[in-house]
């Protein structure tokens, strides 16, 4: 029996029930019915529409946006529409495929399709977005424009590109645009693809938030569309005027205010951040860090109009607490150890780790061992739960910190009730939140342990270092790392196994290890 079958036998046989089909939890549906095909085809296309318009944008703002005499101009117009007309055509054939297996009584999305879909996006847009990269940039090979166009969509900022200002404008603004895309990532993937009732949206919205969402009250969640969307493009325009006024082009601007409210990383220069003027370092600074804090914040800021909110968010004020200890403990071993940075440069590139945005203004590669590891801590923290940043996130090493903090309790004290309690909140931490905190923690370490020994294995030239940290900064969507992957370096010298590792791990830390692992399951794609 196929799944429409089930599915429609399942809907008649239950029609005038007590408990009508459509009165069934979402997790009860998702028991009982077989995967939608059809509801996954259909979202997957829309997204492909989506980047084929945002590829018609870049060629259209490489060829209009004045950029200066150091950028190449060639526009490859037939590669680009080469490109354009793949991606349409892939997007028609899903729809059409998503046409013939619809059924009436069959268009609900469940839980399952909701995951089905986030984790199918990220390789399917992927392939896509590295049509630009294959066909604009000859010097790159398939597994490497795979790795431009991942490291791209989910806002790592690691590249390839061995000279920026030799590669065409429009394919630059294309690896601007894609981090854009990818900022919200999961965080609206489901805002923009939800189910009438937004019930799959409001899963993946708890899942990633650390912010009640009663608070925000998004019953409405085409609202909470508009919402989001309204403040990630008004903050991308405040940064580009800001960059236009401290000094930089249009096109550098526009450019850099796309991928700093992505936290992503990728710029139009060779030399990243260094060569910019001291106000846009400062400016960058700012908005990296109001990007690195829960967007849901700042609409519950906007709705509540209280500023004491910003000042009571217990995660966000812990993640400015880290990142002014880490400034001055770095401060001070530079210092002491007579470093060459300035102080402007020392904490510019701090903030550009630990919100992994990944600029780099000056090599920190450079700094004594204690200012690394402070780095490297800060690259696995990350930002806030609900922001454009990457890493585990501040809510999820508090809540390590607490259990941890409650169990050493109970040791010594078996009798006294030591339950953590939620960040943000009052409540007390359920199993399932530990359990889910735990299971993300040990994949992480056990993907960085295997990924480094693979590493070594098929790159024998590279550092232990090299190896840890190219696993680090992928899966924690940061960019460069350290050793023959610092902020001077690229990861050209890969192999192609290695390339394509590394992608896998981008699109793990980006969609997050329990969401990307589910999608093995073989139990996903037939009972849930």
């Amino acid at each position: 029996m196929t799944e429409l079958h089930f599915r429609a036998k399942f809907t008649s046989q239950h029609a005038h029930s007590s408990q009508n089909y459509s009165q069934l939890s979402g997790y009860h549906c998702a028991c009982q019915l077989l995967m939608n095909l059809s509801i996954i085809f259909r979202s997957i296309s829309y997204l492909l529409l989506i980047l084929a318009t945002a590829m018609g944008i870049a060629v259209i703002a490489g060829y209009s946006i004045p950029a200066g005499p150091t950028h190449n101009n060639e526009i490859a117009l037939k590669s680009w529409l080469i490109c354009i007309s793949i991606t349409l055509f892939s997007a028609f054939i899903l729809y059409g495929g998503s046409r013939y297996l619809k059924k009436s009584n069959d268009q609900k999305m469940l839980r399952k399709e909701a995951i089905a879909i986030a984790g199918i996006a990220w390789f399917v847009c992927g392939l896509h977005a590295a049509l630009p990269h294959l066909l604009c940039n000859t010097d790159l090979s398939f597994a490497q424009s795979i790795f431009e166009a991942i490291s791209g969509l989910t806002t790592t900022g690691s590249t390839v590109t061995v000279d920026l200002q030799e590669i065409p404008r429009s394919l630059l603004f294309w690896r601007s645009l894609t981090q854009w895309l990818g900022g919200l990532g999961i965080v609206m993937i489901f805002l923009l693809l939800q189910s009438k009732d937004g019930a799959s949206g409001k899963m993946m919205f708890g899942a990633e938030s650390s912010l009640p969402i009663s608070d925000l009250n998004f019953s409405n969640f085409s609202k909470a569309q508009r919402s989001l969307w309204t403040l990630y493009v008004g903050l991308t325009l405040i940064c580009g005027l800001g960059y236009y006024a401290f000094g930089m082009n249009l096109f550098q601007s526009i450019n850099h205010a796309l991928t700093t409210t992505a936290t992503g990383g990728f710029g139009t220069e060779n030399d990243s951040f260094s060569s910019f003027s001291a106000g846009a370092k400062i400016w960058a600074i700012l908005f990296m860090l109001i990007c690195s804090i829960s967007l849901f914040l700042y609409l519950l800021l906007i709705k509540r109009r209280r500023l004491g909110d910003l000042r009571d968010n217990e995660e966000a004020r812990w993640f400015l607490i880290f990142l002014v200890l880490a400034i001055a403990i770095t401060l001070i071993n530079n210092l002491l150890s007579s470093g060459s940075d300035s102080v402007l440069n020392i904490i510019f590139n701090i903030v550009s780790i630990s919100t992994s945005t990944g600029y780099a203004s000056g090599d920190y590669d450079q700094w004594p061992i204690l200012s690394k590891e402070i780095l490297l801590i800060l690259m696995v923290i990350g930002g806030c739960s609900g922001s454009t940043a990457g890493g585990l996130k501040v809510s999820r090493v508090l809540l390590w910190a607490r259990f941890s903090r409650s169990e050493l309790t109970r040791t010594f004290r078996p009798q006294m009730e030591t339950i953590p309690k939620m960040v943000n909140s009052s409540k007390s931490v359920d199993k399932n939140t530990l359990g889910q905190l735990f299971v993300i923690l040990t994949f992480a370490f056990f993907f960085l342990i295997l990924g480094s020994l693979v590493m070594r294995i098929l790159e024998p030239e590279l550092s232990l270092t090299g190896c840890m940290a190219s696993v680090i900064t992928t899966l924690s969507n940061n960019g460069p790392a350290f050793a023959e992957f610092g902020p001077t370096n690229n990861f050209a010298r890969l192999s192609t196994p290695s390339t394509l590792m590394l992608c896998l791990f981008m699109i793990l830390g980006r969609l997050g290890f329990v969401y990307a692992l589910v999608l093995f399951s073989k139990k996903l794609w037939k009972h849930y």
